[in-house]
């Protein structure tokens, strides 16, 4: 009877196990859940230090870029006060120029007035320069022409002039020979003694010949000079035969 009971199901049984199953499940989720809140507790409080970390960047990047802005604020406020000035001398440099290209326009008017009246006073001194250039061309000319019949002329006389003086140059040498041929001729007289046996009027009168043949006698004479030593240089010659003719026989016993 006992084994009858025990065999026996309770009705509530499948109920229990239910239960009993849902209990040990409901512990799994309370396991997993506690492990999962944990999981997130860390992951949480990673998280916050992540975001600490990042505002403690963000403040400091905010931090250095506020100073860069402030760098660059002062840089752009500088740069714009120097732009302005800038701007402001090349406005008015811009003014000087247009004032400067007013001044260069009216100077350019005032060039063109004075060239075109240099132009006209250019083309008429050309004009009288071409004439004077042409009147001085055929005075130049007729000049040239008379020069060169005078040039002609001149040597024309250069040459008779040079055939003259060759021909005195020829004839001074003849007389140059007779002369030192009659100083010779005295040399040989003076060395034999002749002069002690001449009488004394031959004697004169050949040394007055010979010192006037002396003092008549010049390389640069002219035509008559050479005339007259040529006429001159004959005679001593002559007496120098005679001389010696003389003395020759006063030798003789």
């Amino acid at each position: 009877m006992a084994l009858e009971a025990q065999s026996a199901k309770h009705p509530y049984d499948p109920a229990y196990g239910i239960m009993k199953t849902m209990q040990a499940e409901l512990n799994e989720l309370r396991s997993a859940l506690h492990a999962e809140q944990q999981q997130r507790t860390r992951e949480v409080a990673e998280l916050r230090r992540e975001v600490i970390d990042l505002q403690a960047r963000l403040s400091q990047q905010y931090a250095e870029q506020s100073q860069q802005h402030q760098t660059v604020s002062c840089a752009l406020t500088n740069e714009t006060a120097l732009r302005g000035r800038a701007l402001e001398k090349l406005r008015s440099e811009v003014g000087h120029a247009i004032e400067r290209a007013e001044e260069v326009e009216s100077l350019k008017t005032l060039q063109a007035t004075q060239f075109g009246k240099l132009a006209t006073e250019l083309k008429t001194q050309k004009k009288e320069r071409q004439e004077s250039h042409k009147d001085l061309e055929s005075r130049l000319r007729g000049e040239i022409s008379e020069r060169k019949e005078q040039c002609d002329k001149i040597i024309e006389d250069l040459t008779n002039h040079k055939a003259v003086a060759e021909a005195n140059l020829t004839l001074d040498r003849e007389k140059l020979d007779y002369l030192t041929h009659n100083v010779q001729l005295a040399g040989d007289l003076l060395t034999n003694g002749i002069w002690e046996s001449m009488t004394a009027q031959n004697a004169a009168s050949t040394k007055a010949f010979t010192m006037a043949n002396m003092n008549q006698f010049s390389l640069g004479s002219t035509g008559s000079t050479f005339a007259g030593i040529s006429q001159a240089a004959t005679r001593p010659t002559t007496q120098a035969t005679d001389s010696s003719r003389m003395g020759g026989e006063s030798r003789q016993p």
